[in-house]
């Protein structure tokens, strides 16, 4: 019976009592915990986040996220370490990873001048044979300088009714060639001149006769030639008929004369050198 006994007037008046008491204490509560949150120490200030474009910030959300603020700052954070860090360690290796210096620029060799001209030489003294032996390396031998207006192809000398400059030139340089070959094997050189003169002396010999028995064949080739080269000239008339006529017979000359001559001169240079070589020594040797 007791338990559904309506609440009277004077029980609710005493709630209302309590109630009201109960306000200024929360208030209070309230209050005290204000004054001690704001003794605190402020929490340290974190590096500042660049501003945000004014479109991006109307369309960012109104509310803050702590969670996302916390991991920008730690992620900014860790970039700024790990720069920091790279930098540093760049700088304390810079020394050990430096780059190699340049190689020096090494100046071209200069090339050793071509060896001067000499005079015919004076053969008063023909020395011995000597010993043989393989190559070795020795001092190129200068070129003979031919007389004024003669032709020397070793020891022909002759008038030259033409320019022979060129042809001089070329006589001289292979005939020093082959006397620094015969020095390099053990040759005397008084004697390496004598054997280079006659060999090339002798080989101009050789080519003039086989040039002088091959003439017949080669004229009537010569001939055979001319007639060719005017058949074959005469599509480019009118100048086919100069030029034709001429190079056939050249080429059908040499075609026959230069084998001729090529033997000839081998056979004469051969007989020359062999002739140098087995020559009897004279004289006394130069001081």
């Amino acid at each position: 019976m007791g338990k559904h006994r309506a609440t009277g007037p004077s029980r609710r008046a005493a709630g209302s009592v309590v109630a009201a008491g109960a306000i200024p204490l929360i208030a209070t509560l309230i209050g005290a915990g204000t004054a001690n949150a704001e003794a605190l120490p402020a929490p340290p200030a974190s590096s500042p986040i660049p501003a945000l474009p004014t479109d991006l910030i109307l369309m960012a959300p109104a509310t803050t996220d702590p969670i996302r603020d916390l991991t920008t700052t730690v992620h900014e954070a860790t970039q700024v370490a790990v720069r920091s860090a790279t930098d540093t360690f760049g700088v304390a290796a810079a020394p050990f990873f430096a780059p190699a210096p340049a190689p020096a620029a090494v100046a071209d060799p200069v090339p050793a001048p071509a060896p001067a001209t000499r005079p015919i030489p004076q053969h008063a003294y023909l020395a011995p044979q000597g010993e043989l032996h393989a190559p070795l390396p020795v001092a190129p031998v200068a070129p003979i300088e031919a007389p004024p207006g003669k032709l020397r192809i070793g020891n022909i000398i002759m008038d030259a009714p033409f320019d022979v400059r060129e042809i001089n030139t070329g006589a001289a340089q292979t005939e020093a060639q082959l006397a620094t070959f015969l020095d390099s094997v053990g040759v005397e050189r008084s004697r390496s001149d004598r054997i280079a003169a006659q060999t090339m002396g002798s080989a101009a010999i050789g080519a003039s006769v086989g040039n002088t028995l091959a003439s017949p064949i080669a004229a009537t080739s010569a001939m055979v030639g001319a007639v060719a080269g005017f058949i074959s000239g005469i599509p480019f008339l009118p100048i086919g008929l100069v030029i034709g006529p001429v190079l056939g017979a050249a080429i059908g000359y040499a075609v026959i004369a230069g084998p001729a001559m090529a033997a000839g001169a081998a056979v004469g240079g051969a007989i020359g050198a062999a002739d140098g070589f087995a020559a009897a020594p004279y004289g006394a040797p130069p001081q």
